[in-house]
């Protein structure tokens, strides 16, 4: 029988007139061979010795128990078949002890690819209820697989693979399909890539997978420019009258919140009165553990955010939750964004995250430290802090005030040059290497 260019194996079913039963039925068998190698495989069916066709290799009975026996061999061929195909299509080797003991179910399933994403997205999602990532990163990771199951059905045409079978091109051309049909900018195909990366990992210590097809590669993320409003495009955004409009005056109010005290969507969206507390000099402090990295924000509380939350202090969706603010989603919120932009003026892509950017470069140009801004924040780490260190000309100008004031009063006479400077032409230095041979 020829499955295949490059294998050929046969089966043959046979009985075995030397072991009969107390009915006087002999056990039937099944022979594997190819190469020169064979493997025999009891199916624990009997047949009467009479009604057993040795050429054919089948039971030339009529009755109901020859034709299902005949029906079973059938379906075992087919299925001795199939193992066979799906062995080669995972270039696993093939031989005679191969396909009996993947009939038998004693051979060990290859990992498939997607699979084992999938168990790694269920760790990462108990992540989650333990507060150890946010609910974001939960999402990226069980996109990032979706990504890959439709990856793999345009290349290979099935939705998984072995992880056996994923190679370094693999890995660059799933790279060339997050960027060119995905759409995914720099940043977020090495976040994706690196998913996908830590799978991998997981399966050469699981070994599921002999070779790592990410050696030699390196990904690197861009440094993305962070867009903030200045004070003057705040200015205008607090100044528009939206009195007729009122699902734009909520979101110009949280938005502006947000510029004022850093918090992210996600942090205002469950930001409750509990969570705001008065110290012992009368000012009110937000006192609340960001969902991202769970570090404590301790945000001091200005005029503006004060007077927001006592707006919606009596609105009724903020009393039902004890919210301070009735924050809607944050896909209605950024759609409502480029409306207000427009009506400010501004031309710049508003979303909600510009408000905690605009927040931390608005701190820095007016001289609060770097330390506790990144408090602020939230940040676990103050190089995180540090991506939004872009000063104003304003700002340098205003720190170097005092020193202006110190120096460029100070009685200095800078001694002029004693004559007019000449152009200095420097002596060429001599050939090296042997003299030549004088003939």
């Amino acid at each position: 029988m020829k499955l295949s260019n490059e294998s050929y194996f046969s089966l043959n079913f046979m009985a075995r007139k030397g072991r009969p039963n107390k009915e006087g039925q002999i056990p039937v068998v099944l022979r594997i061979t190819m190469n020169g190698q064979r493997a025999e495989v009891y199916i624990n069916r009997t047949v009467v010795p009479e009604n057993w066709n040795a050429a054919k290799g089948q039971s030339k009975g009529k009755t109901k128990k020859d034709l299902e026996l005949n029906r079973y061999l059938d379906t075992i061929r087919t299925k001795i078949c199939e193992i066979h195909n799906q062995l080669v299509m995972r270039d696993e080797m093939v031989n005679p002890d191969v396909l009996k003991r993947a009939f038998l179910g004693k051979l060990e399933k290859p990992k498939m690819l997607c699979e084992a994403f999938r168990e790694v997205n269920v760790k990462v999602r108990e992540k989650l209820e333990r507060g150890d990532v946010c609910e974001a990163t939960v999402l990226r990771w069980e996109r990032c697989v979706k990504y890959l199951e439709e990856f793999l059905l345009d290349k290979e045409g099935v939705k998984d693979i072995p992880m056996k079978k994923l190679t370094s091109g693999m890995v660059d051309d799933f790279e060339h399909h997050l960027r060119v049909k995905k759409g995914c900018a720099n940043n977020a195909a090495v976040k994706y890539i690196r998913y996908l990366k830590n799978v991998v990992r997981v399966g050469i210590a699981n070994k599921w997978i002999d070779e790592d097809p990410f050696v030699g590669k390196r990904y690197t993320r861009t440094k993305s420019e962070r867009e903030k409003l200045t004070e003057a495009e705040l200015k205008r955004i607090i100044a528009l009258d939206l009195s007729t409009s009122p699902r734009l005056d909520l979101v110009r109010d949280t938005f502006v919140f947000c510029c004022f005290t850093g918090l992210a969507f996600v942090d205002i969206s469950t930001l409750t009165h509990d969570q705001i507390g008065t110290d012992e000099n009368g000012e009110k402090w937000i006192r609340k553990a960001r969902q991202k990295t769970n570090e404590m924000s301790v945000i001091p509380m200005l005029e503006i955010p004060l007077k927001i939350a006592e707006k919606y202090r009596n609105h009724p969706k903020a009393v039902a939750k004890n919210l301070v603010i009735p924050v809607i989603s944050n896909q209605r919120m950024n759609s409502y964004l480029e409306e207000i932009a427009t009506k400010a003026e501004i031309k710049k892509h508003l979303t909600t995250h510009i408000a905690r950017h605009t927040f931390a470069t608005m701190s820095l140009n007016n001289h609060v430290p770097l330390k506790t801004v990144s408090k602020m924040l939230g940040h676990s780490d103050i190089s995180t802090t540090q991506i939004y260190v872009t000063m104003l000309d304003q700002t340098v100008s205003e720190d170097m005030e005092r020193m202006r004031a110190k120096f460029d009063t100070m009685p200095v006479e800078i001694q002029p040059l004693p004559e007019k400077p000449t152009t200095f032409v420097p002596t060429p230095l001599p050939k090296r290497g042997r003299p030549r041979k004088i003939k």
